[in-house]
């Protein structure tokens, strides 16, 4: 009998953490590996799945891109991803809104030549009926030589 009520206690309190559901934070962290993922394999359903209808993205040139754009450019051919990594990822939670932000190191092949580069990016999630998606983003172009001709040294 003292068995037997020592499995159900074990069972019970095993599936009480089996069934803990991920925190927000932990959330959208795994959508941004999700994301990566995508991104390497040009994967446009996983792309739809994490892109909110009303995203707008700003390429490291400036350039704004809604979400139709986005995901074709993504999701084509035009460019092989060789390697994406994450790093320095923050995420910040307000109800049903959060902020991350990070380091993306890539390395991809477009038209025969091999480009390396870091950008450094943030986004805007929101989370509706349960799912978050992200709906803005911007990336900015990391060049530790940068030196901009319009500061006025005085």
């Amino acid at each position: 009998m003292k068995i037997r009520n020592y499995v159900v206690v074990v069972l019970l309190i095993a599936s009480a953490y089996a069934a803990e559901p991920q925190s927000d934070k932990q959330q959208i962290l795994s959508l941004e590996d999700d994301w990566v993922r995508a991104l390497k394999t040009h994967d446009r359903k996983v792309l739809d799945q994490i892109v909110g209808r009303d995203f707008t993205f700003i390429e490291p040139d400036g350039t704004v891109k809604k979400r139709d754009q986005y995901l074709a450019d993504r999701s084509g051919d035009s460019y092989e991803n060789e390697s994406f990594e994450n790093t320095d990822l923050e995420i910040k939670v307000f109800g049903k809104s959060a902020l991350a932000s990070g380091l993306a190191h890539i390395t991809e092949r477009r038209s025969g030549k091999t480009y390396r580069f870091s950008v450094r990016w943030k986004e805007l999630w929101l989370k509706d009926m349960g799912k978050w998606q992200v709906v803005t983003s911007q990336a900015t172009p990391v060049n530790p030589n940068w030196d901009s001709s319009f500061v006025i040294n005085e």
